[in-house]
């Protein structure tokens, strides 16, 4: 079968007519007709019912037309992504982390990939909010955390981990936490922008042990509670990755190193697989290789 044939006969049944269509392709109306007709001899069926008044789909046409324009759209497509693949990364790009994203790793891979590609212009907004990225056009998340049911495509990156931690001087000021099970008698600091009952649900190798803590601060922002923790107003549990400069400079102190939370992992995060441009496709495909030797989480 030709594959003009079929074109053809999709973009009479779209036009309403040989004439129609003939405008929309550049060819003659004798042209169109002569190729529908003969589309019609190879497939040993009537397609279309002519008159002088209208045109119309036999059933079996109408069926026949239904699944061929998907395939052509099909097509199409395969054909737009290749032509788009040739090209090199250029544009505006928007991408949105968290706060914490200004400093570390994820900084620097954004930073990388701009570099690669000078005609590529970043615009990065850092947020703690879970910014609805179709209604303000954002093209590429980071996330962290167990991610809510949603249309949204998510790569994971890898897993990310909570540890305790407090500053000297809380400690200093505060009743002895030699065990786990004291922090019932400690101020604790939250994150996550909502009220966590005040429990934290610690992983070890021996098992699984929620424990309790006196509620002191509650905040949506990461650098806040850092910041409330570095201040002594409580223990925290926090992102290793986001607490290792304050360790290292002894602005803060990791408790308990045996326990640790699983908060599910790092994902990127895009609002769909189709029609990506090459700007936004390249990004993804350099952050899933930089990801794919681990996230370099500090230890």
């Amino acid at each position: 079968m030709d594959y003009n044939q079929l074109v053809v006969f999709i973009k009479v049944v779209e036009a309403g007519s040989f004439s129609g269509a003939a405008k929309v392709l550049g060819f003659p109306r004798s042209t169109v007709s002569r190729k529908v007709s003969l589309l019609e001899e190879s497939l040993g069926i009537r397609l279309l019912q002519r008159s002088t008044r209208k045109l119309s789909l036999t059933p079996a046409g109408q069926d026949y037309y239904e699944k061929c324009s998907h395939a052509l759209r099909d097509i199409e497509r395969a054909n737009d992504e290749v032509t788009e693949a040739k090209k090199q990364p250029s544009g505006v790009i928007r991408i949105t982390a968290s706060l914490s994203s200004q400093n570390g790793f994820l900084c620097e891979w954004i930073n990388e990939f701009l570099g690669l590609y000078e005609n590529v212009t970043g615009e990065i907004i850092l947020s703690d909010d879970n910014i609805d990225l179709i209604a303000t056009g954002i093209d590429v998340a980071f996330r962290i955390g167990v991610l809510e049911e949603s249309t949204l495509i998510a790569r994971k990156l890898g897993k990310t981990q909570l540890v305790l931690c407090a500053s000297p001087q809380y400690l200093s000021n505060s009743p002895p936490l030699d065990n786990v099970n004291n922090l019932k008698d400690h101020y604790g600091i939250s994150y996550g922008g909502s009220q966590t009952n005040s429990l934290w649900r610690l992983e070890s190798q021996s098992g699984t042990k929620v424990v309790s803590y006196k509620e002191r601060v509650s905040v949506n922002s990461m650098i806040f509670a850092v910041n409330a923790c570095v201040a002594g107003l409580g223990v925290a549990l926090l992102p290793i990755a986001t607490i290792d400069q304050y360790v290292k400079t002894n602005k803060l102190v990791k408790l308990f190193e045996e326990y640790s939370t699983d908060v599910g992992g790092m994902y990127l995060v895009y609002p769909t697989k189709k029609h990506l441009s090459t700007t936004v496709r390249a990004f993804i495909d350099f952050i899933i290789e930089k990801s794919g030797r681990g996230l370099p989480w500090p230890t």
